[in-house]
C-alpha cells in the first residue's frame, strides 16, 4: 500500500518545539569556553614542561620544570572542573536534591 491509498488524515504531522533564538553568547557558553581554554592551556604548558624534563641534567632547571608541570596539571584540573560543573550543573543539582529528599 502506498501513502496515497491510505490517506494522510490518519497520521497528523509532527510539530516539534521551535528552536529558541538567542542573541549573543549566554553565560553558560562563556563559562564553558573559559574552562575549555584553561584545559587546552594547561595541556600545552604541561606538554612543553614534560618535554623539557626529558633532557635536563641541572637540578634547579629540573625542579623548575617539574613545578611548572604541576601547574599545568592544576590548570587542566580547574578547566575540567569548570566545564563539568557548568555543563552538567542541572544534572548535579537534581541528583543531590534526589538524595536529600529520600532521607526525609
Amino acid at each position: 500500500m502506498s501513502d496515497e491509498e491510505t490517506g494522510n488524515d490518519d497520521f497528523p504531522d509532527f510539530k516539534g518545539k521551535p528552536d529558541v533564538e538567542e542573541d549573543g553568547f549566554t553565560t553558560s557558553e562563556i563559562g564553558i569556553s573559559i574552562g575549555f581554554i584553561l584545559l587546552i592551556a594547561g595541556f600545552i604548558l604541561g606538554l612543553i614542561r614534560l618535554m623539557a624534563l626529558n633532557g635536563e641534567t641541572n637540578q634547579a632547571d629540573f625542579n623548575n620544570n617539574l613545578e611548572q608541570l604541576y601547574l599545568g596539571y592544576l590548570i587542566m584540573f580547574v578547566g575540567i572542573l569548570i566545564t563539568t560543573v557548568i555543563g552538567f550543573g542541572g544534572m548535579f543539582k537534581r541528583t543531590i536534591s534526589s538524595f536529600t529528599s529520600s532521607q526525609d
